[in-house]
């Protein structure tokens, strides 16, 4: 069984992880432009100060039961994928695109190095305020101000929702409550006119990454036009009109993953998408994760699915 996997980022490691745990002599190349992981959920524990930022950062290449291609997907051919540089053409038995989505905006985030910016922004700031003015926001600015204002308390924190997906609304609402109590504040007006010292996030809009742009993806396989080429993360939510949360990638890392394994082991592929829930650590990791995108959760609970992602990801792909 021979997998390419195009994207080495939370969705694409942790499909990659539960394929392995299920299928051990399976053959997965990973492709991906960046030499590193960066585990993004963990950047708001290395705002607060409870890891250093490289501790996010994981070299593909000590990843010893996946092979590693730094290379960029560019299209989809069947089931192989057509690189920019490195070998002209991957193919496997079955190719899984999880590419992220195409962020745009002038705030980085989600990057260990963006992070670590825009917290040397912060500590200069004497108050600092996110404005969500877009359908599909990049997520995570809210655990980022949550992060910032318990690693600078004296500080003034405030969220702007100006304009933003029913979705998101939801998603934020039992939110509001740990914002209050740690002395956010979030309204639904503009924010007042910039002053001196003040520091105004525009949190950025997330569309699907380019390489799937002219994908289609059903809403129960994720499978795409192209025969056994899935595509699973932020770009496959977004086109099937989910918000594109840590909690859904995953949620279709782990459907696929067990999916695949049923096919390669008894031939038949079938997806359950209730089943899965109930089935070990991934109820755990779910837990963590539903907790996380749905009530803000506090930067004790975001060190433990740090913890829980080494033991149960990181490690097992390093051959420990």
């Amino acid at each position: 069984m021979r997998v390419v996997v195009a994207g080495g980022g939370v969705a694409g490691l942790y499909f990659t992880s539960q394929l392995l745990r299920l299928v051990p002599s399976a053959s997965v190349y990973l492709v991906d432009p960046k030499p590193v992981h960066e585990f993004a959920i963990g950047i708001p524990i290395a705002i607060a100060g409870l890891v250093d930022f490289h501790n996010l950062l994981y070299p593909f290449e000590r990843l010893k039961r996946i092979t590693y291609v730094k290379a960029t997907a560019a299209a989809v051919e069947n089931r192989c994928i057509r690189t920019r540089e490195g070998p002209p053409r991957l193919c496997g038995d079955y190719v899984v695109l999880a590419p992220g989505g195409l962020k745009l905006g002038s705030v980085e985030y989600w990057t260990v190095r963006g992070a670590e910016e825009l917290l040397q922004e912060a500590r200069r700031a004497g108050a600092i305020r996110f404005v969500v003015n877009e359908l599909t926001p990049v997520t995570g600015f809210q655990e980022i101000a949550y992060s910032l204002k318990a690693r600078f308390p004296e500080k003034e924190v405030s969220i702007h929702i100006v304009y933003i997906g029913d979705d998101y609304k939801f998603l934020l609402e039992p939110w509001r409550e740990q914002a209050s109590k740690i002395g956010i504040v979030i309204n639904e007006e503009p924010p007042p006119p910039k002053r001196p010292g003040e520091l105004h996030l525009s949190v950025p809009v997330l569309r699907p990454h380019p390489l799937a742009t002219q994908l289609e993806v059903d809403p129960v396989t994720f499978e795409t036009q192209f025969d056994r080429v899935f595509l699973i993360g932020d770009s496959s939510l977004v086109k099937l009109g989910l918000p594109p949360i840590g909690w859904g990638a995953l949620w279709q890392a782990s459907t696929l993953a067990r999916a695949l394994a049923q096919e390669a082991t008894a031939g038949v592929f079938e997806v359950d998408a209730a089943d899965w829930i109930a089935a070990g650590d991934r109820e755990r990791f779910l837990r963590w994760l539903t907790y996380r995108m749905t009530a803000g959760t506090p930067l004790a609970h975001l060190k433990g699915l740090y913890d829980l992602w080494i033991g149960s990801v990181i490690r097992p792909l390093s051959g420990e």
